[in-house]
């Protein structure tokens, strides 16, 4: 992208902000951000801008502490903020572990309905042997 395209989105971004009315942000508050599927209706210019562009990025960042501050978006916690500033760590087992839960549900749904049917064929072998039939 261009230095210039570049500008224009700040630019467009910057007059998105001063015509967006404080009930239109309490509008789109969402999980302590804003709703980028709503921002999108009303943004000049694509969603991707806003995590691409730099500068837009800052912006928007900086909008959300502003709005904390005015009370429009929830605070962060302090939990939230060390969470944040620490790197995500990639999880190579989550699925592994995931599946195996998964299995286990089904191996012990499995397990209760088998011994549903062998508690009845005991009934039943009980009475054949009641009977005096040999099998």
């Amino acid at each position: 992208m261009s230095q210039k395209k570049g500008k224009e989105n700040i630019d467009l971004f910057e007059s998105w902000i001063a015509s967006t009315s404080n009930q239109d942000f309490k509008n789109m508050a969402y999980r302590g951000g804003l709703n980028k599927r709503i921002m999108e209706k009303t943004l000049p210019f694509s969603r991707s801008v806003l995590t691409q562009n730099t500068p837009v990025r800052k912006r928007y960042e900086q909008l959300l502490e502003e709005l904390r501050e005015k009370g429009i978006l929830r605070k962060k916690t302090e939990q939230r903020k060390v969470e944040d500033s620490k790197p995500k760590m990639y999880d190579a087992e989550k699925s592994a572990r995931a599946w195996d839960k998964n299995r286990l549900q089904k191996l012990e749904q499995e397990v209760i309905e088998l011994k549903a049917k062998l508690k009845r064929y005991e009934e039943i072998a009980d009475v054949i042997t009641e009977m005096g039939i040999k099998f």
